[in-house]
């Protein structure tokens, strides 16, 4: 299990976001953690409040009514990143229940559709097109990774099933 950090880390990595001097991966390398949990805690506080970045000491139960409302969203395409920060869920939840509705994967752009974007939005101001543009980035490259993990855990199945038939 990875490190559990407080309340006041988390805040302090989003001030320092908000603040606008840096970049989520500036951010993530000065406090020794991933980018994705600058996204997710400043995607959290800025829709609940420091609430959203509590710590949880149980996992939830879920009723069914509910996981079905999270469900339909997931069949209407809204991304994992929306649904972690709107319903306060794990990502491997949203996850699990996008395999549940048939829908492993998530839509990414292509690179020349992000090097566009890059391009036409360099030298913009606006504190959410740049959080947009790294999510973007950040999210090609999770996608990346996670096929190249696909790729090499079907492999590693087929070397050992292999093995298990001579």
């Amino acid at each position: 299990m990875g490190i559990i950090h407080d309340l006041e880390f988390k805040l302090q990595v989003v001030r320092m976001y908000d603040e606008g001097k840096e970049g989520c991966w500036k951010i993530a390398q000065k406090m020794g953690i991933h980018p994705s949990m600058v996204h997710r805690w400043v995607s959290k506080y800025h829709s609940m409040g420091e609430e959203g970045l509590e710590n949880r000491r149980t996992h939830p139960k879920y009723t069914e009514d509910f996981k079905q409302k999270v469900k339909k969203e997931i069949r209407e395409n809204v991304s994992v990143n929306s649904l972690v920060c709107k319903y306060n869920l794990s990502p491997s939840t949203i996850r699990r229940w996008r395999v549940e509705c048939g829908m492993s994967e998530e839509k990414i752009i292509t690179d020349e559709e992000l090097e566009q974007l890059r391009r036409k939005f360099k030298n913009t101001k606006d504190p959410d097109i740049k959080l947009l543009l790294e999510k973007l980035e950040y999210a090609k490259m999770e996608n990346d990774i996670l096929k190249k993990l696909a790729t090499l855990v079907r492999a590693r199945k087929g070397r050992k099933q292999k093995q298990s038939e001579n």
